[in-house]
């Protein structure tokens, strides 16, 4: 599977499963493609209080992801 198949995957899978992605700036760029918000901890953070999908998957450092659904 090449880098375009697997982000075609991922999003039929967010689709599905009703997942924002949440890049931070720092990923590749493979992943900040397929992503729905990009950016630093900050404006992350600001981004997630707005989403409406059942489930986020953060892309960045562990206490983002710890804290960005609360």
């Amino acid at each position: 599977m090449n880098i375009t198949e697997m982000q075609n995957r991922i999003i039929e899978l967010k689709k599905a499963k009703d997942v924002c992605i949440l890049a931070h700036s720092y990923q590749a760029h493979e992943i900040l493609e397929i992503a729905d918000f990009t950016g630093d901890s900050y404006k992350l953070s600001v981004d997630a209080s707005k989403v409406k999908n059942k489930n986020i998957l953060m892309c960045g450092v562990r206490f983002m992801a710890e804290t960005c659904k609360i």
